[in-house]
């Protein structure tokens, strides 16, 4: 019968006692940043989406009212839609917009009803991870809504 020896004590233990913290830390890093920027790249989806919501709102009320409605109070149907989100450089443009192309022809408060009225939206989102992540420190957005004009 043989014997077997009890198992010796390994000794490479001792030396990558810190390792693991180390290792942990790198990795764990890394995965938080890279689940802030998910987080991140959904908020500006979000956002795409509200101002595409926010002039096409104010579309809406532009080729409503056209005669009885001013250009401040659609800029602010569009500004209220967006429920006051954080973006900066927030540009509202309404005007008379041609059919086929959507381009700015004219002072929309001068459309008749075969006519469209465009409003247009710019503004920049501030990314909330910091600006080594997957997305830029500033995100430009565009959105567009253009209808036939209601007014007679």
């Amino acid at each position: 019968m043989m014997s077997v020896s009890p198992p010796s004590r390994c000794r490479w233990p001792r030396k990558r006692r810190g390792v693991t913290i180390v290792e942990t830390s790198l990795v764990l890093g890394l995965a938080i940043m890279f689940v802030l920027a998910l987080f991140d790249f959904g908020r500006v989806i979000m956002m795409q989406q509200l101002m595409e919501n926010a002039v096409r709102e104010g579309a809406r009320q532009a080729i409503v009212n056209t005669s009885s409605m001013t250009t401040a109070q659609i800029q602010a149907t569009v500004t209220n839609y967006l429920a006051g989100q954080q973006l900066s450089s927030v540009n509202i443009t309404i005007y008379e917009a041609d059919p086929t192309s959507g381009a700015n022809i004219g002072t929309w408060t001068s459309a008749s009803l075969t006519n469209c009225i465009g409003v247009q939206m710019t503004a920049n989102y501030q990314a909330m991870t910091p600006t080594f992540s997957m997305l830029p420190s500033l995100v430009p957005l565009k959105a567009t809504a253009v209808m036939y004009s209601e007014a007679y």
